[in-house]
C-alpha cells in the first residue's frame, strides 16, 4: 500500500502532501531523500492521520520562493499544519526530518504533543564526526546509508533517466539552502528548549549519523528517551517497516497513562 497525495495551497506554494488513515493527527517530516519511499508510514493509518508534506523542490511541492532559514523552515512545517487544520500533532522526523520536527517542537511547543526522532541531522560531534557524503559517489552514497540494500530494489532507474535526475537535482537544492552547514552551531541551544516528551530511535549500524550522535542528542533534550536497534543502520523505518509503529504505539500508550 502507498499513501494517497494530495496537493493543498500553503501561503502560495503548491503543496504535496501523503496522506492517510484517520483518528489523532501524526505528522511526518521525511529526511533529504524519499526514493526509499514512505509506505511504511500505512502501517500508522489504522490509528492515526498520517500526514507526509513534501519539503519544496520534493515531489510536485514547488521549490521557489526559497525557504533558506531554520525559522523558515519551521514556519513553513506550521503552515501546512494550518492549512491542514491541524491544530497539535504527535511529530515525526527521520535525518533531516528529525533536525525540522525538533525546529519545529523548539519554537512551537504548544503545536506538538510528543516528538518521535529517527537518527536526526545536525548534531556537531567532534570526536565521531559522520562522513563526508558530497565526496562520496553515487554508489557510495547508497551504501553508506543502510545495512540492507534491498530496500533500494526497483527505486533506482537502471540507465539514464532524465526525469529522475532532475527530481534529485531540485531536491539537492532545497536541502543546500536549508541545511546551515555540516551541522547545525545553534542545535544545542535549540534542543533545550523542547517541552515534549522525545523518543529517539537509532540504528546501532548507522554510518551517517554514529551512535556517539545518538547520545548527544538524548543528552540535550530534556525529556528524551533513546532506543537502539541493532544491524539497523540510518534508514532504519525502511529496514524495518514494523519499528516505528511499534515505537510510536508505545509513546501512545505511555501519554495515556
Amino acid at each position: 500500500m502507498t499513501l494517497a497525495g494530495i496537493t493543498i495551497d500553503v501561503r502560495g506554494r503548491s503543496t504535496e502532501v501523503r496522506v492517510d488513515g484517520t483518528g489523532e493527527p501524526l505528522v511526518y517530516l521525511h529526511g533529504g531523500g524519499i526514493v526509499e519511499g514512505l509506505d511504511f508510514l500505512t502501517a500508522l493509518s489504522g490509528r492515526f492521520r498520517v500526514v507526509a508534506p513534501l519539503l519544496p523542490g520534493y515531489g510536485s511541492t514547488e521549490l521557489d520562493p526559497p525557504i533558506s532559514s531554520r525559522e523558515d523552515v519551521a514556519r513553513h512545517t506550521l503552515d501546512v499544519l494550518d492549512a491542514l487544520g491541524i491544530e497539535r500533532t504527535v511529530l515525526v522526523g527521520h535525518s533531516l526530518g528529525g533536525w525540522r520536527a525538533a525546529y519545529v517542537a523548539a519554537l512551537y511547543p504548544e503545536r506538538v504533543s510528543r516528538l518521535v526522532l529517527g537518527a536526526p541531522w545536525g548534531m556537531h560531534v567532534p570526536e565521531c564526526p559522520g562522513p563526508d557524503l558530497a565526496s562520496m559517489s553515487p554508489a557510495e552514497r547508497l551504501a553508506v546509508m543502510t545495512t540492507d540494500p534491498r530496500i533500494y530494489e526497483g527505486r533506482y532507474p537502471s540507465g539514464p533517466d532524465p526525469e529522475f535526475r532532475a527530481a534529485r537535482e531540485r531536491e539537492h537544492v532545497s536541502r543546500t539552502r536549508i541545511m546551515p552547514g555540516p551541522h547545525d552551531p545553534e542545535l544545542t541551544d535549540t534542543l533545550a528548549r523542547i517541552t515534549a516528551p522525545t523518543l529517539l530511535l537509532w540504528g546501532e549500524e548507522d554510518r551517517v549519523s554514529p551512535m556517539p550522535h545518538a547520545a548527544a542528542w538524548q543528552k540535550a533534550i530534556p525529556q528524551a528517551e533513546l532506543r537502539t536497534f541493532p544491524g539497523r543502520g540510518h534508514l532504519l523505518f525502511r529496514e524495518d517497516p514494523e519499528l516505528l509503529p511499534a515505537a510510536v504505539a508505545d509513546t501512545s500508550q505511555e501519554a495515556g497513562r
